[in-house]
């Protein structure tokens, strides 16, 4: 098993700990650079602009099944 794989293995509600905190961290990064006022906002924004990249692009995740968008990830 690999570095990544190990990050990813804590999860809740089978979605890993470390994509949620490097999502945020992101999201936190990129609102910085583009002076973003409004913090809640732009979290929802960030987070259904990675609901809709995944969905159209196909990758099934658990907030997409969660969700209705999918079906359940299959994992290795």
């Amino acid at each position: 098993m690999g570095l990544i794989e190990t990050l990813r293995g804590p999860k809740i509600l089978n979605m890993s700990i470390f994509d949620w905190v490097t999502s945020i961290a992101g999201a936190f990064l990129l609102g910085k650079w583009l002076g973003v006022k409004q913090w809640p906002l732009f979290l929802v924004a960030w987070v259904f602009f990675g609901i809709w990249i995944h969905w159209v692009f196909g990758v099934k995740t658990m907030l997409g099944y969660y969700i209705g968008l999918n079906k359940k990830p299959e994992r290795e």
